[in-house]
């Protein structure tokens, strides 16, 4: 594996700077503490460019790990058609049904306005992230990194989640830890009802979204999700001025 140092060096890659601190510590921390005694793999649900997946290979190296990573996406951004429930509208309803701050929708609405401000056009789920639809991907840019770094720890699985997160997906049987950052409705759904009977007790599901300014319904998949599961949602520690960050935790058994 190449070792990468510096700053330029990820940036230049398009890879998560896992060796500073960031959004993802509660998930490194977790998989660093507990790789050699929780079983299953590592899942990510929404790969993108590779950001953090290529990262995520590197620290299981590091740590000498024989784990894999199973990278879930359809490397062709979002769907032509959205859920009724990723409508920018669904902050309001949250707000209303007591599920986000005041805080929060205050700032979804001014995340809004500004994009519009910047923009000039209207804002929807299509177009709300510096992203845009996250079509400016492909699984080639992806294996070519992965290539470069010489990783042979990280599995893509090209597709619509409704196709590759189903019963007939055999791997991973058993999954220790998940990075869920797909944004939508329905891909957080599908995501949550794939890898919870397949997640170790103990393990851990980062909700990249759960606290979101730009998509409503990850947020709403996720509660409806805790409704029909027996699952510990706790907010991590963050630093002054951050995101909140979130995560789901499978309880052990006794």
């Amino acid at each position: 594996m190449i070792d990468l140092q510096k700053d330029w060096e990820f940036n230049v890659l398009e890879i998560y700077n896992y060796r500073k601190p960031g959004q993802y510590d509660v998930l490194f921390k977790f998989i660093k503490d507990n790789h050699d005694k929780i079983p299953g793999d590592i899942v990510e649900a929404g790969v993108f460019r590779g950001k953090s997946i290529i990262a995520l290979g590197m620290i299981l190296k590091e740590l000498g790990s024989d784990k894999r990573i199973f990278g879930f996406d359809s490397f062709s951004g979002f769907p032509t058609v959205y859920h009724p429930k990723d409508n920018l509208e669904e902050f309001d309803h949250l707000f209303q049904r007591g599920e986000i701050t005041k805080e929060h929708i205050s700032e979804a609405k001014k995340n809004i306005e500004w994009r519009r401000v910047v923009s000039g056009d209207k804002i929807s789920a299509k177009n709300i992230s510096s992203s845009g639809d996250f079509s400016g991907t492909t699984i080639d840019l992806v294996r070519r990194k992965i290539q470069l770094l010489d990783l042979d720890n990280i599995v893509l699985i090209d597709g619509p989640f409704s196709k590759t997160m189903t019963e007939n997906c055999f791997e991973p049987a058993t999954i220790m830890a998940v990075l869920v950052d797909c944004d939508l409705y329905e891909s957080y759904s599908q995501a949550l009802a794939f890898v919870w009977p397949r997640l170790s007790p103990g393990g851990l599901v980062y909700l990249d979204e759960y606290y979101s300014l730009k998509f409503p319904g990850a947020r709403t998949a996720t509660n409806e999700f805790l409704a029909r599961n027996t699952a510990v949602l706790k907010m991590a520690e963050i630093k002054p001025l951050d995101f909140e960050r979130w995560y789901l935790s499978k309880p052990i058994l006794v």
